[in-house]
């Protein structure tokens, strides 16, 4: 089970955040750029937006970077589209309100540390919208997914597990030139335009077929 981190400027966790996960500890955003966070892959981080975070995508590949191989979910006060999407481009793999109740927060971490993506319902048929042109009927995404190369298939799927080009590389023993070149092939193959379409685009498949989940909120 990993730790869970919620990086906020409160002085004591929220009770919903204790009675959800009552290992959980409280830092700083700051704690981000001093070293040993956490250790690698050990923890679930939970960002919360309390105060103006003046470049969120910045923080948040700050963190990422800081805690390699730890999801981060962004929790807002006032969560909005826009800001969601930024967050889930900047390597996010969730965004949901710091409100949400102690169960919805379990689901949210379950979904999250088995590779999957949380967004709420509205922003994820906002970005499905984008493309549902290219996905024909509803029954679900274009067969050609199922029509890239082995290769681009691995890549595909572990960057829609939220991993980055330098992991991706690392985990494949390929270069990282190599990666961004299989991810431009994928992103024009399926019609999508840059890692949250091509995630959000397998996560609603079959999950058998992946390995991925995905969750929505109310």
């Amino acid at each position: 089970m990993k730790r869970h981190i919620f990086l906020t400027n409160r002085r004591e966790p929220l009770g919903r955040w204790l009675e959800a996960f009552p290992e959980a500890v409280v830092k700083a955003p700051s704690a981000v750029k001093r070293p040993n966070l956490c250790k690698a892959g050990s923890a679930l981080i939970w960002l919360h937006l309390d105060t103006p975070i003046g470049d969120l995508a910045e923080t948040i590949e700050g963190i990422l970077r800081a805690a390699p191989g730890c999801p981060v979910v962004v929790l807002a006060n006032v969560p909005n589209e826009p800001e969601g999407y930024l967050a889930l481009q900047a390597g996010a793999s969730g965004y949901s309100t710091t409100l949400d109740t102690p169960e919805h927060l379990k689901s949210i971490a379950l979904v999250v540390e088995n590779g999957g993506i949380w967004v709420g319902r509205d922003l994820k048929r906002r970005l499905l919208a984008t493309f549902q042109p290219l996905m024909g009927d509803e029954a679900g995404p274009p067969d050609n997914l199922d029509s890239l190369s082995p290769r681009q298939r691995e890549v595909a799927v572990a960057v829609a597990k939220g991993a980055s080009n330098k992991e991706v590389a690392r985990d494949l023993s390929i270069t990282e030139r190599t990666v961004k070149a299989h991810l431009s092939s994928i992103f024009e193959h399926l019609g999508v335009r840059d890692r949250v379409q091509l995630a959000l685009l397998l996560n609603n498949r079959n999950t058998t077929d992946y390995g991925l989940k995905y969750g929505t909120g109310p």
